[in-house]
């Protein structure tokens, strides 16, 4: 009966401590649990680490956090009807797209924006009609621009369809680099380009020009004047597509002026080559040409059924500008108006006045009559 008592004291002795070994265990896991979870939060941390340095160099290359807030796109669509009706020859109608644009803008760094524009003209291919880098500090008084742009020769403002006579003879997109600069009301720019004239010589710059303009605006008032010149008009696009031959240069100038008060706002402009073009480049009769434009125009913002709607009339004339198919005299009236956000509608008729026969035109009149729906985003 020895060996039973012996097993029993041995079973109570294993209950007696049977708890301190199960705490025991318990113990055990809790430590190895803590280990398990101190290294996967190890794991974590290392991996949002590496997270937030991906960010900050995706961040870098995009310009930002959100990359698509530094993009801009805009354009607008122009849908053109026309009635025409000649000096000579029967009346003609039309109904066209007059022109598709497209620009995408982007802000590189705090510095340097870029800019391209797509253009579609009637009767032409799609084109890039500019492509421009600018650089210069945040809300700074001047910027550098290079690339394809519109020199800032002439102003060519209007509420009208058609676009002024003296843009026709003035216009002019170069490959050039362009230095801006403001104060206060004042502005400045300067800008040099290679030139399209075939009397340029192929490795040098010859063109340049100067701009420089005064603007003011309040509430109820506006008035902006403008100069502008440069070295060579026949590097305009106008006379480019005249011109086959260059033997000398012709310097041109524009001055314009703008002012509103209140509704009525009042344009007016010129432009013109400051020296004679010989008979070979642009003729004028037998002699050498020496062609100008100027406008003059008034309009009047009004409310049309609850939208901006605008009314407005212009004279303009040129002087020795036959060569480039322009008339002497245009009178134009027309009427526009937002039919809803992005989308207007303008009617408006053109008298134009041939040169007289004597200089080389009919001397008759002819009338044009368009209506536009442009559509803006």
């Amino acid at each position: 009966m020895k060996w039973k008592a012996l097993l029993m004291a041995g079973i109570a002795m294993f209950l007696w401590h049977a708890p301190a070994f199960a705490q025991q265990s318990v113990e055990e896991r809790l430590k190895s649990m803590e280990k398990r979870i101190k290294y996967l939060e190890e794991r974590v941390s290392a991996q949002d680490k590496v997270i937030v340095e991906k960010d900050k160099q995706i961040s870098k290359l995009t310009g930002g956090d959100n990359w698509f807030e530094a993009v801009e796109i805009g354009g607008a669509i122009k849908l053109k009807g026309t009635i025409a009706n000649p000096a000579e020859g029967e009346s003609t109608t039309d109904l066209a797209v007059e022109t598709v644009e497209l620009g995408i803008g982007a802000q590189v760094n705090d510095w340097v924006k870029g800019e391209v524009v797509l253009l579609y003209e009637q009767g032409e291919s799609l084109d890039v009609d500019t492509a421009t880098v600018t650089i210069g500090p945040p809300e700074g008084s001047w910027s550098l621009t290079g690339g394809q742009l519109y020199v800032p020769f002439g102003a060519f403002e209007t509420n009208l369809i058609s676009d002024p006579m003296t843009l026709d003879i003035g216009e002019t997109r170069q490959t050039a680099l362009q230095l801006d600069a403001s104060a206060g009301g004042l502005s400045g720019s300067v800008f040099l380009f290679k030139g399209d004239s075939p009397e340029n010589d192929e490795d040098r710059i010859q063109g340049a020009g100067v701009a420089v303009g005064y603007s003011i605006e309040k509430e109820n008032f506006e008035l902006g004047l403008n100069l502008s010149y440069i070295n060579d008009l026949g590097d305009s696009d106008g006379l480019q597509d005249v011109i086959e031959t260059s033997i000398n240069r012709a310097a041109g100038v524009s001055a314009s002026a703008k002012m509103r008060i209140g509704s009525i706002t009042v344009l007016g402009e010129f432009l013109g080559a400051m020296d004679e073009f010989h008979a070979n480049e642009v003729a004028f009769g037998d002699y050498g040409a020496k062609p100008s434009a100027w406008m003059v125009e008034a309009a009047y913002g009004f409310e049309l059924a609850g939208k901006e709607a605008t009314l407005a009339a212009s004279y303009q004339q040129t002087d020795e500008a036959l060569a480039l198919e322009l008339p002497k005299k245009r009178i134009l009236l027309g009427v526009s108006a937002e039919v809803m956000e992005g989308l207007s509608l303008g009617v408006e008729w053109a008298r134009d006045t041939d040169y007289s026969v004597a200089d080389g035109g009919t001397g008759e009149d002819s009338d044009t009559f368009t209506l536009q729906l442009a559509a803006e985003f």
